[in-house]
């Protein structure tokens, strides 16, 4: 009987030093409403021009200007936020209903010039 006290008190202070010793405090922070909405909406942003460089036609413009869609796609993850509203703002900008040729040539050339300047 008295060994096994003994074994519960052992294994009693060996779980109150590891519970001691893997204390971790937990540090919280108040996320302001507009700080989650602007990151939703640049993510929202992204998506979108990743979206519109993945079109066929678009896809097509890229290569004749010489970038590969794939590096196309890697160089909008690189962007700032401010990009990417700038371009995305431009995509909404297009006809609905349909695409007119010159627009999305446009927007190609903005995102091309952004590249060229960016990752020169």
């Amino acid at each position: 009987m008295n060994q096994m006290n003994r074994f519960f008190r052992m294994i009693s202070r060996v779980l109150i030093v590891s519970m001691l010793l893997t204390f971790h405090p937990a540090h919280a922070g108040i996320v302001a409403t507009d700080q989650l909405i602007s990151a939703t909406q640049i993510q929202g942003d992204r998506e979108k021009v990743v979206n519109f460089i993945s079109r066929a036609n678009v896809q097509q413009q890229l290569e004749t200007l010489g970038a590969k869609p794939g590096a196309a796609r890697e160089r909008v993850a690189a962007m700032t936020d401010e990009e990417v509203r700038t371009i995305a703002a431009q995509i909404d900008t297009l006809p609905a209903g349909g695409t007119n040729g010159w627009a999305v040539a446009a927007i190609v050339l903005v995102v091309a010039a952004v590249f060229y300047f960016v990752y020169k």
